[in-house]
């Protein structure tokens, strides 16, 4: 947790990968039952530890689930609009079912992100990476329009390279 940091960039770049990463099954079981109340409960959490100046209601908070086919769902969630650099506009994740190798688990799951990001001389100042188990970003490309269209484009392209064999 960076308390230098804003909500909605702790609630994306710690929490949601470390929750969705850890345990795909049951995040997906959480949303499927109670997936608005699921998602504002992590969203207060994370901002309970932060000061008051940082916190902000989690309006626009909202999630889609989409299945690709007999063992791939899709989630797209959309975040309260950025208000500082850093801030996501939209999170992706791409759950399968675990598999083990005798007592390993082996990844199975993908996290996506679209931020805001100043720094990017395009014409959208955006973005997109890709979010580790450990709650790294690697960085996959900038300038795509913030839209949740374009976004979820973005991420069943990758889910359609990853099928191929090419993890892009």
């Amino acid at each position: 947790m960076d308390k230098n940091k804003s909500q909605n960039w702790n609630f994306t770049f710690d929490a949601m990968p470390i929750l969705f990463h850890s345990q795909t099954n049951q995040f997906m079981k959480y949303l499927d039952q109670d997936g608005q109340k699921f998602l504002q409960f992590w969203w207060n959490h994370v901002g309970d530890k932060l000061p008051e100046d940082k916190r902000v209601t989690p309006n626009g908070l909202i999630f889609e689930i989409d299945e690709i086919d007999k063992k791939t769902r899709l989630v797209i969630i959309t975040l309260p609009s950025p208000r500082e650099d850093g801030d996501a506009y939209f999170i992706g994740g791409i759950a399968r079912p675990d598999k083990r190798f005798a007592m390993v688990k082996l990844p199975t799951s993908r996290m996506f992100v679209l931020f805001r990001d100043d720094h990017v001389d395009q014409p959208h100042r955006t973005n997109f990476g890709e979010l580790t188990p450990q709650a790294h970003c690697r960085p996959r490309g900038v300038g795509l329009n913030p839209t949740k269209q374009d976004f979820k484009r973005i991420v069943k392209q990758k889910i359609t390279a990853q099928k191929k064999g090419l993890f892009k």
